[in-house]
């Protein structure tokens, strides 16, 4: 998990480079997140929707959860048929729906910069290593500070659009330019949390934090390595602080509730997956994953009817992974053999 960026520079920090772009092609519906929603009405491109007039429209807010909610971006997809998605900002953010992207076969990248990923509808791939360095020459007149960090958020996107030896080559250039940014040491520690090198990872955002001590990224990719490396008493101190900073956030909150079921804190993880199921049916998303996760939890403490109910719920959603789908039957019926009532045999 990454943080949002604190570089100024517009460049690194807006969708700037990306509408650019988008605004060569002939595009006439994009998707757009959350993250990209204050550059995108600062610059009002020609393929905005006349109903985005309104920032707060349901269809800017029905985007805006999309980023979380597959489901909800095929149900939008189908509606208006975009030609083009835009992500910008923490790719931790939008991360359901890029890994839907990557895997679904039918988005190719097609842009990315130290903020925004871009993908267009079609199998035929149009990024290239020419165009990132392109891209990079943008920053040649740049401070190093400035350089350094918009390579590494170059990185973190390549890393996080599962081109990891690319991210790589980006992240030393980065180093190259200087060691002494924060930026650089997270995106040294995202790259090592796709690699499975938790310690390292932690060792990075170590790094970072001595840099920059309030640094959120450092601390969520800190909290993320703890937790992978079962380090579970300093992710749930770290990731506690992460949430209180952050109370609404949702990615921050599950990430939180996973975390609190490794220490045993079982009732702070129910609360959290019940305010998530709230969150996740108000904005007209699916709260299946929620209801099997707050299953297991109700399940852990004795509900057993409760844990029972929220997996049916889970249950009745068609879009359930099979994953999700098996761990849900497999605890219904584990929790439904322990309430059946104890036979007496003469």
């Amino acid at each position: 998990m990454s943080g949002c960026r604190s570089e100024k520079d517009p460049l690194s920090s807006t969708p700037k480079l990306a509408l650019e772009h988008l605004q060569g092609e002939s595009f006439k519906s994009v998707y757009f997140n959350g993250g990209a929603v204050a550059g995108v009405f600062a610059a009002w491109p020609s393929w905005l929707n006349e109903e985005d007039r309104a920032i707060r429209s349901p269809r800017v807010r029905a985007m805006a959860q999309a980023a979380l909610s597959p489901k909800l971006f095929r149900q939008l997809d189908r509606q208006e048929h975009f030609d083009a998605v835009l992500l910008c900002g923490d790719p931790i953010q939008f991360k359901p729906l890029l890994e839907h992207l990557v895997q679904s076969g039918d988005w190719a990248l097609d842009w990315l910069d130290p903020f925004s990923l871009v993908y267009v509808r079609g199998s035929e791939e149009s990024f290239s290593a020419e165009r990132i360095s392109n891209v990079v020459r943008r920053w040649d007149a740049a401070s190093k500070k400035s350089k350094a960090s918009a390579l590494a958020g170059i990185s973190e996107r390549l890393v996080a659009a599962h081109r990891k030896d690319a991210g790589l080559q980006m992240l030393e250039q980065a180093h190259a330019v200087s060691d002494d940014v924060a930026e650089v040491w997270v995106a040294e520690g995202n790259f090592r949390l796709a690699r499975g090198e938790m310690e390292k990872a932690v060792s990075a955002a170590d790094r970072a934090l001595g840099i920059d001590k309030r640094n959120r990224a450092a601390k969520s990719v800190k909290a993320q390595g703890l937790y992978f490396s079962r380090h579970f008493e300093d992710a749930y101190l770290l990731s506690k602080e992460l949430l209180d900073d952050s109370p609404d956030d949702p990615v921050m909150m599950f990430n939180h509730a996973k975390i609190s079921h490794e220490v045993g804190a079982i009732q702070e993880e129910i609360g959290i997956l019940r305010k998530l199921v709230r969150i996740a049916l108000k904005e007209g998303r699916s709260a299946s994953w929620f209801r099997v996760y707050l299953g297991q939890a109700l399940g852990m403490t004795g509900k057993g009817p409760e844990a029972i109910a929220e997996f049916d719920l889970a249950l009745g959603d068609v879009d359930l992974p099979e994953d999700q789908r098996q761990t849900a039957e497999n605890y219904k019926k584990r929790i439904e053999k322990m309430l059946e009532p104890i036979r007496i045999t003469k």
